[in-house]
């Protein structure tokens, strides 16, 4: 049920009156989501759920009609009045997400398991109306027994009073079940749009799931496709890939540094554990295939959980029970609210009669008594015979409007049982669904581990697959390096050679220092301000 929420401490505990905590299930939104304890005690999310349940107020109380005060109140105004179009009906199920009002929906995990007894069936009432078949109480006439025991024309009179407080009795039960039935079909009314909305909150959230499975098999079967469709290949090709690296030979310098260790190698083929190999192969094989297994089971379960076509019959079958909830709200407020109506009017009328029928015999008996005008009792037998001919089919006709409103009454209370019903199978097939997809996706997780082990353990079958064209770029790497020393080595030659020449530069030059002005230099310049001013330049030795 839609719940009309408050501000309590906590929502969860507050509705543990009507589900257990742990037989709970609660949807919050649009989007309507499985909401955490911290967003149920947030005061914006409280502030949208009291939005919410004035939306829906709003939604009940519209078109619905006053009680039958405030119809017998307007009925003079209108009767006034030339009659006006009616407006248009409000949709019961039209509320959009614009306002930013939200809904807080309850679901028992009982009632959805599969041993869930169906819903009791839904019985309105009030059912069957006992109408009296004597005038209560005592004719508010002033005449005693005695007179009227002793005036004929008066027993007629109190006849009449009575015959017209019977009819208003009568037709006074019968407008009170009109009411009682009214509000009982709106509430009936109001329940299955509630229903309805539940059901919309509960489809969608399957697809938020559903999309969210459809992204991660789109996601999922990419990947995998990637990955085994090259783990496949290396497979297939792994024997004659052996033989295309027995068919080339290594390098001689290589075969002979090979035998040097005491080792024969000749071929690429003789660097590889074969054997060793060939198991590894074996078994990355049977995983592998294994692996495809899995995933074909994966994908048939992605496609258990149904298509777009699927779903969309579903919603139009949805939309199909709401419509049928639309036209029964419509049908209450109008054929029902109208019989309604004229039960009311009739009830009006027969109370306005019994006044006119009281009035006539009192002017009468008075006259009679007053002024002894004893021929006024038998006039009055002329309007009252009028009244009475004009008053006599309508509590005959409220009793047929009664049967009839009877027989809508129980077409609402049905709808409601098959609407249970049709809850009761719906949030069966969403919550199945909802199982579904968490198995598939734990499958899902299950396989994307057993994948990454695969892409693992074929790192080994890689290195093999890639072993000639690894060992081609492992000999222009030699040749690379080879060159880059030999371009040291002349590099480092060529610089000694201009190393030489500076020095011999050099010592030429301070010689000639030393000779020339330095011989004139004081021993502290040699001694103590620079001890190496005689030395020769040190020589470049590169380690």
């Amino acid at each position: 049920a839609s719940l009309s929420c408050k501000r309590v401490a906590n929502i969860r505990n507050h509705l543990a009156a009507a589900v257990p905590s742990n037989d709970q299930i609660l949807l919050l939104g649009p989007p309507y989501k499985v909401p955490k304890d911290n967003t149920l005690q947030s005061l914006e999310i409280l502030s949208s759920l009291r939005l919410g349940d004035k939306e829906d107020e709003e939604s009940m109380n519209n078109g619905g009609g006053g009680g039958r005060n405030s119809q017998e109140s307007s009925n003079d105004a209108s009767s006034q009045q030339p009659q006006t179009t009616q407006p248009q009906q409000r949709r019961i199920l039209s509320t959009t997400e614009r306002s930013g009002a939200r809904r807080l929906f309850l679901f028992s995990k009982q009632a959805l398991s599969e041993n869930a007894p169906d819903p009791p069936p839904c019985i309105l009432g009030p059912m069957d109306v006992m109408l009296p078949s004597e005038p209560p109480g005592s004719s508010p006439l002033n005449m005693t027994q005695s007179a009227v025991a002793s005036q004929p024309l008066h027993q007629a009179l109190a006849a009449y009073e009575r015959q017209f407080m019977l009819y208003l009795c009568q037709g006074r039960v019968l407008a009170d079940a009109a009411d009682l039935r009214l509000q009982a079909c709106k509430q009936c009314v109001q329940e299955q749009a509630v229903m309805a909305r539940a059901l919309r909150a509960a489809v969608s959230n399957l697809s938020d799931h559903f999309n969210g499975a459809a992204r991660t098999r789109s996601e999922f079967t990419s990947l995998f496709q990637t990955k085994t469709s090259s783990h496949a290949m290396i497979l297939q090709r792994f024997e004659s890939t052996l033989a295309s690296l027995g068919s080339i030979p290594l390098h001689p310098s290589l075969v002979a540094i090979a035998r040097g260790s005491g080792r024969i190698m000749e071929s690429l083929l003789d660097t590889v554990p074969v054997e060793r190999e060939r198991a590894w192969a074996q078994q990355c094989q049977t995983s592998h295939e294994r692996l495809l297994t899995l995933f074909a089971e994966l994908d048939t379960a992605f496609g258990n959980l149904g298509t777009p076509a699927s779903r969309e019959e579903e919603t139009r079958q949805d939309l199909v029970a709401e419509d049928g909830i639309q036209q029964l709200s419509e049908e209450v407020q109008g054929d029902v609210q109208g019989i309604r109506d004229r039960q009311a009017q009739r009830l009006q009328r027969l109370t306005a009669d019994h006044g006119k029928v009281l009035k006539i015999i009192m002017d009468a008996i008075n006259a009679e008594v007053e002024e002894g005008k004893e021929d006024e009792v038998q006039k009055a037998f002329t309007p009252l015979r009028q009244i009475s001919n004009d008053a006599k089919d309508i509590v005959p006709d409220m009793v047929t409007d009664d049967k009839l409103m009877k027989e809508l009454m129980k077409k609402v209370a049905d709808s409601k049982t098959e609407a249970m019903k049709r809850m009761k199978v719906r949030l069966r097939e969403v919550s199945v669904a909802q199982s579904s997809i968490q198995r598939v996706l734990s499958s899902v997780g299950v396989l994307k581990a057993a994948l990454t082990q695969q892409c693992d353990n074929m790192v080994h079958l890689e290195h093999v697959a890639e072993l000639a064209t690894s060992y081609r770029d492992f000999l222009s790497e030699l040749r690379r390096r080879r060159a880059y020393g030999q371009a040291v080595t002349s590099n480092s030659a060529a610089m000694m050679e201009r190393l030489a020449v500076m020095r011999s530069d050099e010592v030429k030059a301070r010689e000639k220092f030393l000779r020339g002005p330095g011989r004139h230099l004081m021993p502290p310049f040699f001694e103590i301000f620079v001890p190496t001013l005689a030395t020769p330049p040190p020589l470049f030795t590169p380690q």
